[in-house]
Formats: C-alpha cells, structure tokens, sequence
C-alpha cells in the first residue's frame, strides 16, 4: 500500500516524530542572528528644479541591513570630499525589511554638477549606493 494511502494514525505518528526531531535539531543550530550587516544602499537626490539660485534640494538615502541596529555611513562627493561619519538607527518595518533611511534638505546656491554615494564599512566589507546626481544651473543668482 502506497504511503499517502495509509490510516491517519499512520500520518499523525509520522508528523509528531519528524516534528519532535525538528525541535531537536533546531536546539544544535546557533540562534539567528549574528552580527549586524549592511545588505544593500541606495541614494537619491532631487536637484533644483529652477534655474535660480539659491535654490531647494534634497537627498534622501536608505540602508539595508539584516537586522535592526546601529549603523554609520559616510557621505562622498565624486572626485571630491566625504562627510560623516552619520550615525543612524535600522528598524523592522511593516514588511519585516530591516531598514534605516535619512533625508536631509539643503539649499544649492553655486553653479554645480556632481555625484554623490553612501559609503559603508564594517569588518564584512564595505556597501557603496548607487551615485547620485546633483545638477544646479543657476543662470539667475539671487545672492544668499
């Protein structure tokens, strides 16, 4: 007789053993967890949309991790100067993502046309975002 066939006695048995040896196995294997790693970065920047300046902008960045914590990051300028280091909080949202994110806002009041990336390390290596655009004209200065 073929084994999907027999008695529900049979299959009980057969669930409450494999069950209890699950538990078991699961009591050998280290809890989850671990260190805190930074699994993924993203940044974005919203330039001006207006040719006069001094102008509104904004960056807005998101850093995944495995887990809820303590995270530092830098901020760098393609070919130029990087910032931080930032402290920021991973939580577990809704989706159960680990997560921390920023948005810092800033006024662009100079002619400018660069990039800039999140850049993250931790003894298991180093993140880098995407880079970023930030594009300015000012054709029109309004002095500030």
């Amino acid at each position: 007789m073929p084994f999907f066939n027999k008695p529900a006695p049979y299959i009980l048995a057969l669930a409450l053993s494999v069950g209890s040896g699950a538990a078991f196995a699961g009591n050998l294997i280290a809890p989850p967890g671990g260190q805190l790693k930074v699994t993924k970065a993203q940044l974005a920047i919203n330039s001006p949309i207006v040719n006069v300046c001094p102008a509104p902008a904004k960056m807005t960045g998101w850093i995944f991790t495995n887990k809820p914590g303590t995270i530092q990051y830098l901020l760098a300028r393609k070919g130029g100067s990087v910032s931080g280091p930032y402290t920021i909080q991973s939580k577990t949202g809704a989706n159960g993502l680990h997560m921390a994110s920023f948005t810092r806002s800033f006024d662009v009041h100079h002619k400018v046309d660069s990039q800039y990336r999140i850049l993250i390390g931790t003894k298991y290596g180093k993140t880098l975002s995407n880079w970023a655009p930030l594009k300015a004209s000012c054709k029109i200065q309004l002095g500030g």
